[in-house]
């Protein structure tokens, strides 16, 4: 994505949020950042308060990601993002206005738990900061997993075309290796199981290639996720996603966690 072009106006988390704000707990992740963390947002934020979460979330995301995401919300909105999530959290600067967001979902079946991290992101002055993966070890791989039953596996998951947040949830797992899909070998029985579940929650079984954890067309709304394609330096992994991935196509990517 490219970091000089006009950024829009970001939103006040307070505004946002207006007395829904007084029931939700507030993190300090250092570096001057704040996070407000939403549990159920589907039952604490009513419709009005839903829809400013939305409007708020497209200049944010179209910043993060260089490209319009107004599509992608409108798309989102309609599928009931916020009131399927487990969790919402809205990051905020020290002037109070937004400049990130994630949420998961907490996904059970029988004899396993998929938790699935969804749409996340900070704006490009903010990111390479490690506030997300601390942020993220805190509420999903501590709170949310600890939560799941015990004595049962817990798959951490995600869909995405960034080899960035692969290696973002990689660090998020006892190894790097128990993340897949890798460069140079196949995802066991457990993982592809893991990701056909995924894949039907997710309205998409029909496009998923199950050994290779790839959806085609998996962002179908939109004309291209990111406005310039995002790379690491690490080359084994930017060629593993630009090697298999087409604009409009994404992983899932799957680890398990516990």
């Amino acid at each position: 994505m490219t970091t000089t072009q006009q950024q829009p106006a970001l939103p006040a988390v307070a505004d946002i949020l207006g007395s829904a704000a007084a029931g939700c707990e507030t993190l300090d992740l250092g570096a001057g950042l704040t996070a407000t963390v939403i549990v159920r947002p589907g039952a604490v934020l009513n419709l009005s308060a839903q829809e400013r979460v939305y409007a708020a979330l497209i200049p944010v995301t179209t910043s993060s990601f260089g490209a319009d995401m107004t599509p992608y919300w409108a798309q989102r909105s309609k599928e009931g993002y916020l009131e399927r999530l487990a969790e919402f959290v809205l990051i905020a600067g020290e002037d109070g206005r937004m400049v990130g967001w994630t949420g998961f979902h907490v996904l059970p079946y029988d004899g396993f738990t998929l938790v699935y991290l969804d749409s996340t992101g900070m704006v490009p002055t903010r990111q390479s900061g490690g506030v997300m993966r601390r942020l993220m070890r805190d509420r999903v791989t501590g709170a949310a997993v600890a939560a799941c039953p015990a004595g049962s596996p817990v798959y951490l998951t995600a869909r995405t075309e960034s080899p960035i947040f692969y290696r973002l949830m990689r660090g998020l797992l006892p190894a790097p290796e128990a993340l897949h899909p890798q460069p140079s070998a196949a995802a066991p029985g457990d993982v592809v199981e893991a990701a056909r579940h995924l894949a039907r929650w997710l309205g998409q079984e029909g496009i998923l290639d199950a050994p290779a954890l790839t959806v085609r067309g998996a962002y179908d709304a939109l004309d291209a996720l990111y406005g310039e394609l995002p790379t690491t330096g690490d080359a084994e992994l930017d060629k593993l996603f630009r090697g298999q991935l087409g604009p409009l196509d994404a992983f899932l990517l799957v680890g398990r966690v516990r």
